[in-house]
C-alpha cells in the first residue's frame, strides 16, 4: 500500500512537472506567434451575414464588435488590410443591428483616428442616424468628421443643424452648424434651420433669444451677400469696403449687427461674416 502512495505521488510529480514543461514550451513558442484581424464572413454580402445570424442577430452583432475591440485593444498594430477587415466588421454589427451605440461609439473612437478612414467612418454614423432618430450623437460626430478631418464647411454645418432638431440635443450645435453654414455660403439655409427650430415647444426663451439673434445676423449676412452679387454686377468687380454698396446706391444702408460692431468683409475672397472670427 505505501509503495502504490509513493508511486501515485511520483507519477503525479511527474506529470505536474511535465505540464509545466510542455506549457512553457508553448508560452515560449506563442510569443513568435502574432494574432492577426481577419473580418468574419468577409467576403460574404451583408444580406447573406444577416440570414446566417438569422434570430441571433443582435448576438452576432455583440460578437463581431467585441472581437473588433479586443483587437484594437490589444498591441497589435493593425495593416491597412486589416484595419479594412476591422471597418467590415463595424459594419455587420451595424447592419445585424442598427440600434447598436457601442458599434458607431467604437467605430466614431478609432477608424477616423487612426486609420484615416474619414468617408467611411461617415457611412458607418449614416447607419446609426437612419435608426436612431431619438440620438443627436451620429449626426453631431458626422459633423465633426465633415468639419475636422474633411474641412467641409457646408456638409458639416448640414449635419450640426440636423443634429441639433433632435429633442434634448444641445443649442451650442445648432450655433456651430449656423458658423460653418456661413463659412460653407450656406446662409439661406442656415436660417431656414434656425427658424425651423424656433418652432419647439420645448424651447426655453434665453435659447429662442440666441436663435433669434443668430437668424437676424445671418439675415444681414445674406442682405450684405446679395449686394456684393449686385454691385458686381453692375460695375463687374467687387466692392473695396461694404461703405461702397451705400455710396454706388446699391443699398440705402448697411444692416444693423444685433451683435454690436459693423459686419466683417474680406474683398478677396468676398466673405462676409457678424463675428471676425468666423
Amino acid at each position: 500500500m505505501k509503495k502504490k502512495v509513493i508511486l501515485s505521488i511520483f507519477l503525479l510529480t511527474l506529470a505536474a512537472a511535465s505540464f509545466g514543461w510542455a506549457n512553457a514550451r508553448l508560452m515560449e513558442y506563442r510569443k513568435g506567434l502574432v494574432f492577426r484581424f481577419a473580418a468574419p464572413k468577409a467576403s460574404l454580402p451583408v444580406e447573406f451575414v444577416k440570414i446566417l445570424a438569422g434570430e441571433f442577430k443582435g448576438v452576432m452583432a455583440d460578437y463581431l464588435v467585441l472581437e473588433a475591440g479586443s483587437f484594437i485593444g490589444s498591441n497589435q498594430e493593425p495593416t491597412e488590410r486589416e484595419w479594412e477587415n476591422i471597418r467590415r466588421t463595424f459594419q455587420y454589427a451595424l447592419e445585424l443591428d442598427p440600434y447598436f451605440m457601442q458599434a458607431y461609439i467604437y467605430a466614431q473612437g478609432n477608424l477616423p483616428w487612426d486609420a484615416g478612414m474619414y468617408q467611411e467612418t461617415i457611412d458607418l454614423l449614416a447607419i446609426s442616424k437612419k435608426h436612431r432618430t431619438w440620438d443627436w450623437y451620429p449626426g453631431y460626430y458626422m459633423g465633426f468628421d465633415y468639419y475636422y478631418f474633411l474641412a467641409d464647411y457646408a456638409k458639416a454645418s448640414e449635419e450640426f443643424l440636423e443634429a441639433a432638431r433632435v429633442d434634448h440635443a444641445p443649442l451650442l450645435l445648432s450655433i456651430l452648424g449656423a458658423r460653418l453654414a456661413l463659412k460653407g455660403k450656406r446662409t439661406e439655409t442656415a436660417i431656414a434651420l434656425l427658424k425651423t427650430m424656433l418652432g419647439d415647444r420645448e424651447l426655453d426663451e434665453n435659447s429662442a433669444r440666441e436663435i433669434r439673434m443668430r437668424m437676424e445676423a445671418l439675415q444681414g449676412v445674406l442682405t450684405i451677400e446679395k449686394s456684393i452679387q449686385e454691385y458686381e454686377r453692375r460695375f463687374g468687380s467687387r466692392p473695396e469696403n461694404l461703405d461702397e454698396l451705400v455710396s454706388s446706391g446699391v443699398l440705402s444702408k448697411l444692416p444693423e449687427n444685433p451683435y454690436g460692431g459693423p459686419y466683417f468683409y474680406d474683398n478677396i475672397t468676398g466673405e462676409v461674416a457678424f463675428d471676425k472670427n468666423l
